[in-house]
């Protein structure tokens, strides 16, 4: 073995000990203000280490139905998904007037589950809650955490999450 590989040896050795980065599984222990548990053992991670991406941050649409005012005249569409068409009117009213109609009736899924529409607003995307398992980057040798995305688990076996 010449100088190289064995400096080479000596920096991977060094560079697994330091534990730059590795993935954790975590659960949210608490949401205001965050902490993220990943052992029972090991005292709840801060908000102050934890750093978001853009799948944990809730992301909600207003359900609108969008509408024309002319000559007294209300104009309206009619929306089409999934689930079915909603008629933001049934005709043309002589009586025409400034109000926002919301829709009803449009679900949104979220593994293969319904996400209710909340005051009027569907949920593209919901925040974190107690009890979410979420799926972590550890970086700067566990100074910060990356919480990547919420994970589902479709069983568990010896506390260990099952690989889907």
């Amino acid at each position: 073995m010449n100088l190289i590989d064995v400096m080479h040896t000596i920096n991977q050795s060094s560079m697994a000990a330091y534990g730059l980065s590795d993935l954790a599984v975590g659960t949210v222990t608490r949401t205001a203000p965050l902490e993220v548990t990943l052992r029972e053992s090991m005292a709840p991670l801060p908000q102050e280490v934890l750093w978001l991406t853009e799948p944990v941050i809730e992301k909600k649409l207003p359900v609108l139905a969008h509408r024309h005012e002319t000559a007294g005249f209300r104009h309206s569409h009619t929306v089409d998904t999934a689930e079915g068409s909603f008629s933001t009117s049934d005709a043309l009213t002589p009586d025409a007037y400034t109000s926002d109609q919301r829709l009803d009736g449009i679900v949104c899924y979220e593994d293969g589950k319904p996400l209710p529409v909340e005051n009027g607003f569907i949920v593209l995307n919901r925040g974190l809650k107690t009890g979410d398992r979420v799926l972590l980057l550890r970086v700067m040798r566990g100074q910060q955490f990356i919480i990547l995305s919420r994970i589902f688990e479709r069983g568990r076996a010896h506390g260990n999450a099952a690989r889907i």
